[in-house]
């Protein structure tokens, strides 16, 4: 329970993944590989009734962007805490943050965490995904107040990559499908088949 589990801990077998190691930088397929780290929100908690869900979409997302050739870390604060997830950080120095936002609960934390992450990492990418962020994109923006680089509507696992990229390469974002920043918005979100 000390440690953040790594993408290939967490995605299920029945989903045909396979254990694999960290690429290396100069092991991606020829390509300028990032450091992500997907973080899920803690548990939400409705009267004294606490949920707590397996972060699927984030794990997802994970092996896609491990299968484009980039690091990947995940941290579940449902089971860490946010000093473990500043340890992290410091430790891992992640070019790319994203954090899941299923619930509209999870907005609160999930700005918190991003301003936090901001002011003492100027220089990390943040972004936030879930399904509750692709309705409420530009409001999760404007409550960054600029922490909060970009958000992706729909599936994570299509659009991901294609972030990571842009970001790696220093393209401009509003080509990726599906994302939102304060410039504006890109093409519609895209879907895996």
């Amino acid at each position: 329970m000390g440690r953040a589990a790594r993408a290939e801990d967490c995605i299920p077998t029945c989903l045909g993944a396979k254990p694999r190691r960290y690429m290396r930088r100069s092991e991606a397929r020829g390509k300028n590989p990032m450091r992500l780290l997907g973080v899920h929100p803690g548990p939400l908690m409705y009267t004294k009734i606490f949920l707590r869900l397996e972060p699927l979409g984030l794990e997802l997302v994970a092996q896609a962007a491990r299968r484009a050739g980039h690091q990947v870390e995940l941290i579940d604060l449902q089971v860490e805490d946010h000093r473990a997830y500043f340890r992290r950080l410091a430790r891992s120095r992640p070019d790319v943050v994203a954090f899941s936002c299923n619930y509209l609960a999870n907005v609160p934390e999930n700005v918190d965490l991003a301003k936090a992450t901001k002011a003492r990492f100027p220089n990390v990418f943040i972004c936030v995904g879930g399904h509750s962020a692709s309705f409420t994109a530009a409001a999760i923006i404007a409550h960054g107040n600029g922490a909060i680089d970009c958000v992706l509507k729909g599936e994570g696992e299509a659009a991901m990559p294609l972030l990571l990229e842009a970001v790696a390469g220093g393209r401009d974002l509003l080509t990726v499908p599906g994302i939102v920043t304060a410039e504006g918005e890109g093409p519609p979100a895209v879907f895996v088949h």
